[in-house]
């Protein structure tokens, strides 16, 4: 900018020596002009600043506002995410029920296996009472073989009492089992009402999170009127308190408790469900082991008596008769057998029956525990599923909108882009004719200096002729002060003679006085002066 003012002022300083003669320019002219100038150029940087400002502000909108759509991006992403956790949870439900329902039918397995145990068992011991009623009808035989007779009924005596003990060992496998299936459903229960509190839990963080995001930045201040539907429908979901909004809007709110009482009380019916049922069978099982147990009691007195009676015989088989005795013996024995036999009638109805009513119960309790869980199933998958549906209805009308908000920024942008490139052009001509103009100065300039050296040589000339000047003039002054002195000479002589009193008359003048005159006009005017005079 300098260069161009001293350029400017050397092109006035040139006109105003070229042109004193023909126009002259005062200095307040001179000085509006640059003053005229600099105010231009300051005006011109300004503009410039402005402009260049304008454009960096425009950037900085459109970053931002892309920045803070990205966000809003990033926030619906996680949902994505939840509703397939939700999925793998409700399919690992679906996996533990089958495997739940694998292992009771594998536990049914092993308590019919045990049953037929214990039907091979009693079998055998019929078996054994067939061969001691065989041994009982040939009672015709010798008295030497009765001590064999007695201890094969002592070794089915112990067969039978170590059935008995399997039979007791089963039962308390049976009992732990069934213990083992009540805590198992307990804890599917507890896990689905966990699983039930997670999915509620995470429902609300997520919904939570969709409207936590609503900062203060500026770009949220400038275009408020762009996502002020957005932001009062995130509001609407995050404001909290007591004036009739929670986390969720008021049909959200109902639903989500509708869905987890639901949920609640449909886990608790099936807990109370299988608890009875369990119960129920816990019930029936003990009377007919208690059954069971009096029965064994049963044979195992008549079997002590049976010993008793066989030790009697054989004292008293030494001392008497043996016709008596083993008559009385034949009857003990077919007593006992026939108590055998009834134990073990009634022994075999009562695990029939507990079998059977084992059966319907685990029945009853596997298909009401399906049907619970199935018609629960459906009701979480659609009561989610219609959440689902009105949340991406929600978020596709607001994000619509946001779009449509977002294509009319987008409009404006270019439109101000558009009017930022003309006005870009006028700054680019309106520079190209300063820089032309500057240049046409630039050789104004040049001509001008051009004018000065040849004013310097001038002046240089002139300084000279002067010198003579001066010379000459001094020569004159010189020549003109003799002269005024002849001349005061000459009145000083005139004036002496005129006081003298000649008195009237004609006077002579001498010659020489005359000549002495053309003498002094002579030297009072060099030649040099003459000439110049000329």
């Amino acid at each position: 900018m300098r260069p161009v003012i001293i350029g400017f002022l050397l092109l006035i300083s040139t006109i105003f020596v070229n042109g004193q003669a023909q126009n002259p320019v005062s200095n307040q002219e001179i000085r509006d002009a640059i003053l005229s100038l600099v105010h231009s150029n300051s005006m011109l940087d300004q503009k410039l600043e402005r402009h260049e400002q304008r454009e960096r502000a425009l950037g900085e909108l459109v970053k931002k506002g892309l920045m803070t759509l990205q966000k809003n991006q990033r926030i619906f992403e996680p949902i994505k995410g939840s509703f397939d956790r939700l999925d793998k949870r409700v399919s690992e439900i679906e996996s533990m029920l089958l495997n739940n329902e694998k292992q009771g039918r594998e536990e049914q397995q092993k308590l019919a296996n045990l049953l037929e145990k214990i039907l091979t068992a009693f079998e055998q011991s019929a078996s054994a009472a067939q061969v001691s009623n065989r041994i009982s009808d040939g009672s015709d035989e010798d008295d030497e073989s009765l001590p064999k007779k007695i201890n094969d009924l002592t070794d089915m005596v112990r067969e039978l009492r170590r059935e008995i003990g399997e039979l007791r060992a089963d039962q308390n496998t049976i009992e732990s089992t069934n213990k083992n299936l009540v805590a198992q459903a307990e804890e599917i229960m507890k896990q689905k009402e966990n699983q039930a509190d997670l999915i509620a839990k995470k429902l609300e963080e997520k919904l939570s999170k969709l409207s936590s995001n609503n900062g203060g930045s500026e770009l949220e201040t400038k275009i408020a009127s762009t996502l002020s539907e957005l932001k009062t429908g995130l509001k609407e979901l995050s404001n909290g308190g007591n004036g009739g909004t929670s986390g969720f809007t008021i049909a959200d709110k109902q639903f989500l408790k509708e869905l987890y009482n639901d949920t609640r009380e449909a886990i608790q019916e099936v807990q109370l469900e299988v608890l009875i049922a369990s119960d129920k069978s816990f019930a029936k099982t003990a009377t007919r082991i208690k059954e069971t147990h009096e029965a064994v009691d049963e044979v195992s007195k008549a079997m002590l008596d049976l010993t008793s009676a066989i030790e009697s015989i054989n004292s008293d088989s030494i001392k008497s008769d043996g016709t008596d005795k083993m008559a009385k013996l034949e009857k003990i024995m077919i007593d006992t057998s026939n108590n055998v036999l009834e134990t073990k009638r009634r022994f075999e109805y009562g695990i029939h029956q507990i079998i059977l009513e084992v059966g319907d119960v685990m029945k009853t309790a596997n298909s009401s525990m399906q049907k619970r869980l199935n018609e629960l199933n459906d009701g979480i998958l659609e009561n989610h599923n219609n959440a689902l549906v009105n949340l991406s209805s929600k978020i596709e009308t607001e994000m619509s909108q946001v779009w449509r908000q977002i294509g009319i920024m987008f409009n404006e942008i270019t439109s101000s882009k558009k009017v930022l490139d003309h006005l870009q052009e006028q700054t680019e001509l309106y520079v190209n004719g300063t820089i032309i103009t500057m240049d046409s100065m630039e050789g104004k300039v040049g001509l001008i200096t051009n004018r000065m050296q040849e004013v310097d040589s001038n002046l240089n000339y002139l300084l000279g002729r002067l010198s003579l000047v001066t010379q000459e003039f001094n020569q004159i002054k010189f020549g003109l002060g003799e002269a005024l002195d002849n001349i005061r000479s000459s009145f000083m002589t005139v004036q002496e003679k005129v006081k003298q009193n000649v008195g009237p008359g004609p006077h002579k003048i001498p010659e020489e006085r005359d000549n002495d005159e053309h003498a002094l006009g002579k030297r009072s005017f060099p030649i040099f002066t003459r000439q110049r005079l000329n």
